[in-house]
């Protein structure tokens, strides 16, 4: 399978993992659709400083309806929180030993945490019917993308 594939999986994934979520203003998180949009500002002073980030959208807050700033936050965050997730037997791990050192707020922090236990699940459902999905790792290449 190959990696569009895998990240289209996930993209379906996290949306319906942060459906009932959104509603508390939790962000919505759609890692593909954060890499995928551009910004029309650099974000990369903010994603590798300790600027605190906190993002709170509306409810049914939708990836296109965000505004740049909106965007610029949630990617400056899940570059800073994905630098600490790796990939171990087709199941992602969070290595995070004090959330505060993200500078980050809990609400985003548990919305990632969120995805990736929603992702994970995903995965081990698909292996236990037969279906292997090999999840992607999230490398220097994917992360660089989320600064543009």
């Amino acid at each position: 399978m190959n990696r569009q594939i895998i990240w289209v999986v996930i993209t379906c994934v996290l949306v319906a993992s942060c459906g009932g979520e959104k509603e508390n203003g939790i962000p919505v998180v759609n890692l593909e659709a954060l890499n995928a949009i551009p910004l029309d500002h650099r974000i990369d002073q903010l994603a590798k400083d300790t600027t605190f980030i906190d993002v709170t959208l509306p409810p049914h807050a939708r990836i296109d309806q965000l505004t740049q700033k909106e965007l610029g936050l949630l990617k400056a965050a899940a570059y800073r929180f994905y630098h600490h997730v790796t990939l171990e037997n087709n199941q992602y791990r969070i290595d995070i030993k004090d959330p505060k050192t993200l500078h980050i707020s809990e609400q985003v922090i548990k919305a990632y945490e969120q995805a990736i236990n929603n992702t994970n699940h995903f995965a081990d459902s698909m292996s236990k019917v037969g279906q292997n999905i090999e999840l992607p790792a999230v490398d220097e290449e994917y992360l660089s993308k989320l600064l543009q």
